[in-house]
């Protein structure tokens, strides 16, 4: 039988091969539980939008490379995979029509999942940033965080398109 923990972390320490040991609210560990969090959100979309899954699939791969690298593991992750971002960025706002207005976050389950994975992508990006000042860290992991939380947008502006959902534009 598999056993599912190991104690070791029960003092609130833990161990990354990145910068050894350190308490478990140290800010890296607080940007690995943010970028869980959002390969968690991004399940969630994957799972009531399966047209999108391929696509999130990929997205969920890219950020655990990111977390794998941030906890110290060298994956190689580099520009190709902003690159990529943009592309699909491109390739699915060219049903959108121009947005003149704020919208209100909602309409479809999965719109309304994205529009909250953009938010904890966003959170994530800050821990980056905040990691960034403090250890090594590459700005290329917050340049695609970035990028993301932009794909997260479209992708909520077209699933809503797709489902016939309209936006709520925000009114003062």
């Amino acid at each position: 039988m598999a056993v599912w923990y190991t104690g070791t972390g029960d003092k609130g320490k833990t161990k990354l091969p990145s910068v050894g040991e350190i308490w478990k609210d140290d800010d890296i560990i607080n940007a690995l539980g943010d970028l869980d969090e959002l390969n968690a959100t991004l399940g969630v979309v994957s799972s009531f939008y399966p047209q999108l899954r391929e696509t999130i699939t990929t997205i969920q791969s890219d950020v655990f490379t990111i977390s794998s690298e941030v906890a110290g593991f060298d994956l190689s992750f580099n520009e190709e995979r902003i690159r990529w971002l943009e592309d699909q960025i491109k390739e699915y706002s060219k049903s959108l029509p121009e947005l003149r207005n704020f919208i209100l976050p909602g309409g479809h389950i999965a719109s309304s999942f994205l529009h909250l994975a953009r938010t904890v992508c966003r959170r994530s990006e800050r821990s980056m940033v905040k990691i960034l000042k403090k250890y090594k860290a590459k700005e290329t992991h917050i340049k695609y965080l970035n990028r993301l939380s932009s794909l997260l947008f479209v992708l909520a502006l077209y699933v809503n398109k797709q489902e016939n959902f309209k936006e709520i534009i925000w009114k003062r």
